[in-house]
């Protein structure tokens, strides 16, 4: 079980340590610094999510994962923070990399949101901040597991990236793992991130190969109907898919450690201060060799990011994109600006200069969160 213990931080509410420089253009895009906290472990924080299916009327609600911890926080109106719960890994050596929210609907109608968890260990922690305990644990990954992704159709039908070279889709609802997207034209090297498009039908992955695959989820929609109705004492049939659809080694040249749909357009960034949108151009016609061929429509591009696992963020309505570097800045694009595009506005504080592993939009868009290597918590607001 995973063991429920009170989250100690330092907030710190002072805005007075903002550079006049950087705030000025914090107020051109509108966010401003509202305060930070500190999480007691002192260790790397790497993954940052928001609740996207909690109440609209109530103050938004996120978690963190950093070592073995996985903390619940509330932002509070006035600009201020609120710990909520923080949950530990019975095993010291498990370090959390990243998180995916979760939902599900009960008997009387109501939802139950949980957690899903996974790290070092490559197990997957299903949690359930209502009931306040873990409920179980997925098995069968090769290593770690670097990024979890939801099904936006399929609320049962989870996704992760994984240190074995490949991807696995799993099925909560039986505990089943379904498929293994991987092998011989997989990924050479560790997968870093991983995404749905919007309409589940296909993901598309990234990794330290410096590759960006697309894997197409159709053939495989028979195999997830089985996972739901599987009853027998045989183990379940898991499918291996080992060609993707489409496999380009041309938008980057170093580990790509992000990458995320935008429409039919791909988002991406690997250590070369720049994120990346690209179109990737599949071919109609019958073909026996995989579509290569990727069209680099614009670049935003930042410094001083140089270092892998540094991932950026989209709103949840993709007017707005936002990443952070290994200073402790954060940048933010808005991404409707058809005039200047590159445009981008600077979120800095003095005490903030760590690295940024991961940044996170509340679902209205109006809060801005930020996790870094110091165990430190940002939280920037719209006027």
């Amino acid at each position: 079980r995973v063991a429920i213990t009170a989250g100690y931080t330092e907030p710190d509410t002072s805005d007075g340590n903002t550079s006049v420089s950087e705030t000025r253009k914090t107020k051109r895009r509108g966010f401003k610094f509202s305060t930070y906290a500190k999480e007691d472990h002192r260790k790397s924080l790497f993954g940052v999510a928001f609740n996207p299916y909690g109440n609209p009327a109530l103050p938004p609600v996120f978690a963190t994962v950093g070592s073995n911890r996985v903390t619940l926080y509330q932002c509070v109106e006035g600009g201020t923070l609120s710990v909520l719960q923080s949950y530990c890994d019975p095993c010291k050596d498990e370090n959390f990399y990243t998180l995916c929210w979760l939902y599900t609907v009960t008997d009387k109608d109501q939802v139950e949101v949980k957690l899903a968890v996974a790290g070092k260990r490559g197990l997957i922690r299903i949690l359930s901040p209502e009931r306040l305990t873990d409920l179980f644990t997925l098995l069968g990954s090769g290593d770690s597991i670097n990024e979890l992704k939801v099904h936006p159709k399929d609320k049962f039908i989870l996704l992760s990236a994984s240190k074995d070279n490949s991807l696995r889709l799993w099925n909560l609802k039986t505990r089943q793992l379904i498929a293994i997207l991987g092998g011989l034209q997989g990924h050479r090297d560790e997968v870093l991130s991983c995404d749905f498009d919007l309409m589940g039908k296909h993901v598309i992955s990234c990794g330290m190969d410096h590759s960006i695959k697309m894997w197409s989820l159709e053939g495989i929609s028979e195999t997830v109907e089985l996972s739901y109705t599987y009853q027998s004492e045989k183990p379940f049939p898991v499918q291996s898919v080992h060609f993707p659809v489409f496999s380009t080694r041309s938008v980057h040249r170093n580990y790509v450690d992000c990458v995320r749909w935008f429409g039919k357009l791909i988002l991406s960034k690997s250590c070369e201060n720049k994120i990346v949108c690209w179109k990737p151009e599949l071919e109609t016609g019958q073909s026996s060799t995989i579509p290569e061929q990727a069209e680099v429509l614009h670049s935003f591009e930042y410094g001083n990011c140089h270092i892998w696992y540094m991932r950026f963020a989209l709103s949840f309505n993709y007017d707005t994109m936002a990443a952070g570097n290994q200073s402790g800045k954060v940048f933010v694009w808005d991404l409707l600006n058809e005039d200047e595009p590159s445009k981008q506005s600077t979120l800095t504080h003095q005490k903030c200069s760590s690295p940024v592993r991961q940044v996170c939009f509340s679902p209205d868009g109006t809060t801005l969160v930020a996790v870094a290597d110091d165990a430190t918590v940002w939280r920037w607001d719209k006027n």
